[in-house]
């Protein structure tokens, strides 16, 4: 695994952590609790604040994952960004067919936002620096810095 995409990925989803987390508490105080309903169910439920942190986390990884799939392959860095965002393109229609109120699916579209911004956007800048460094030369010594 690539050091760089890792720490990349591990920084954006803390961040994104923070942000997911604000949304969430903004959220809850002004509009009350975010209620969806299951697919496949007439049940309401809460979205719990594990489930949001879970969720984040799991969207770094998986953004990781792309990551480390888009520099085996050496597709350029916007090969990444334009998966990503027409991933989140496509799952921003999901809060509006769950969501009990239109307030939620806003609320929720918005925590996605928050968690996809320093993701993406760490890991695509970490994938284009990765790019831009020169090849090592045979008749350059290598420099180690710690």
């Amino acid at each position: 695994m690539k050091a760089a995409l890792v720490k990349a990925a591990g920084f954006g989803t803390a961040i994104a952590l923070g942000l997911v987390l604000i949304v969430y508490l903004v959220a809850d105080a002004a509009s009350g609790p975010l209620l969806v309903t299951q697919p496949g169910s007439d049940d309401i439920t809460e979205i719990a604040l594990g489930a949001v942190v879970a969720f984040t986390v799991l969207g770094g990884a998986v953004g990781l994952g792309l990551a480390l799939v888009v520099d085996r392959r050496s597709w350029p860095p916007s090969t990444f960004i334009a998966v990503c965002v027409a991933a989140l393109a496509l799952y921003a229609i999901v809060p509006f067919i769950a969501a009990e109120q239109t307030s939620t699916a806003i609320w929720l579209n918005a925590m996605h936002l928050a968690a996809a911004a320093p993701i993406i956007g760490l890991l695509a800048r970490s994938l284009a620096d990765e790019r831009n460094q020169p090849a090592p030369s045979i008749t350059e010594p290598q420099r180690t810095t710690a």
